[in-house]
């Protein structure tokens, strides 16, 4: 009888590893292209540390592009990727210059840039954290912002803020080309620089290490910089049947992975830094989904006021497309909600 037992266990086994060829090849895959390696790409990140992929039968690659946001849309273009994860500006540059692309899915849907100065611009400027807004924006007058590159997003952020707050944005503050978040950091440590512009964690990490505080979270305190899609999912047109079955999958994965992070952020967080920022240290990375995941908790849905608002703020950051967009009229051509809407059906 145990050698009928041992037989039947031993059948088994063998039709169950017969069958795992033909499951592997069952998998499909997805390639995404991202612009740069940071948290604010929340979706993508979440759907790959939770798994939330294999449930649609999905295998993702997300490759980091070397040249940033134009390198990972020309990946699209050129067909060495299913989709793009880029800001937003860098896609209506491309399609303004008639590039065939779509955008699909909102992975990230408010401005996150923060304003972390050091303790020595508080006490030389007298201002806290929990003063009026427009107290603490006119205090940056005179103060020199680092920023990774001179013309960039955020120098762009720095002196449209200080435009909000009623300064010169050319005249009452200084821009300090430093370079990378770590150099930043080690910049305003040394008094080199009165504040930086970064996404989360860098102000926490500022905070911990008590070189700076978060002066001002610019997409929890500008109403119009709290809804509008600041980084996307880019598709190239036509999309096919196919290429749009792997999108709804791919948006239903990321929704998926969105609202386990929404329900429980620190589990999905030291996920994300066991298998993505191995040296980071998890605190930084749980405190730092904890500020972002607010933008994520409409599951990339997309719509007309949300794009009147990205439109708004580059025309107020003085940002030329060389061709006018308009949010409503380009639904369905320029932005669509359809494969967000199909992966909340199932």
């Amino acid at each position: 009888m145990r050698s009928i037992h041992r037989l039947t266990r031993a059948a088994a086994l063998a039709a169950l590893l017969s069958l795992l060829p033909a499951l592997a090849s069952a998998e499909q895959s997805v390639r995404i292209a991202q612009g740069f390696a940071s948290l604010s790409f929340l979706p993508v990140w979440a759907a790959r540390a939770l798994n939330t992929f294999a449930a649609e039968g999905l295998s993702a690659t997300a490759i980091v592009s070397p040249g940033g946001d134009p390198a990972a849309l020309a990946a699209l273009d050129a067909g060495d990727v299913d989709l793009a994860a880029v800001g937003t500006e860098s896609a209506l540059r491309a399609v303004a210059k008639g590039q065939p692309f779509e955008i699909v899915y909102s992975l990230m849907s408010k401005v996150t840039l923060e304003v972390v100065v050091a303790p020595s611009f508080l006490e030389k400027s007298g201002v806290k954290p929990g003063d009026p807004l427009q107290q603490r924006i006119a205090a940056l007058k005179g103060a020199t912002i680092g920023v990774a590159a001179v013309g960039g997003t955020q120098e762009t952020a720095a002196r449209w803020l200080a435009a909000k707050g009623g300064l010169d944005p050319k005249g009452d503050i200084k821009i300090a080309q430093v370079g990378s978040p770590p150099a930043l950091q080690a910049a305003l440590e040394n008094k080199r620089i009165d504040a930086f512009v970064l996404s989360p964690p860098e102000g926490y990490l500022a905070n911990k290490s008590g070189a700076g505080t978060i002066l001002i979270s610019l997409g929890d305190e500008f109403p119009l910089l709290a809804n509008q899609p600041y980084l996307v999912l880019v598709a190239k047109k036509p999309i096919d049947d196919k290429a749009s079955e792997l999108i709804v999958k791919t948006v239903r994965a990321m929704q998926a992975a969105s609202a386990a992070l929404v329900a429980d952020p620190e589990p999905a967080a030291l996920a994300i830094q066991k298998q993505f920022f191995a040296k980071a240290d998890p605190a930084a990375i749980v405190a730092a989904i904890k500020a972002l995941d607010s933008g994520v908790a409409g599951g990339g849905k997309l719509d007309v006021q949300a794009f009147q608002n990205q439109l708004v703020f580059s025309r107020e950051v003085g940002t030329n497309f060389g061709k006018d967009f308009d949010s409503a009229a380009s639904q369905n051509d320029l932005w669509t909600n359809d494969f967000v809407e199909r992966a909340g059906k199932k």
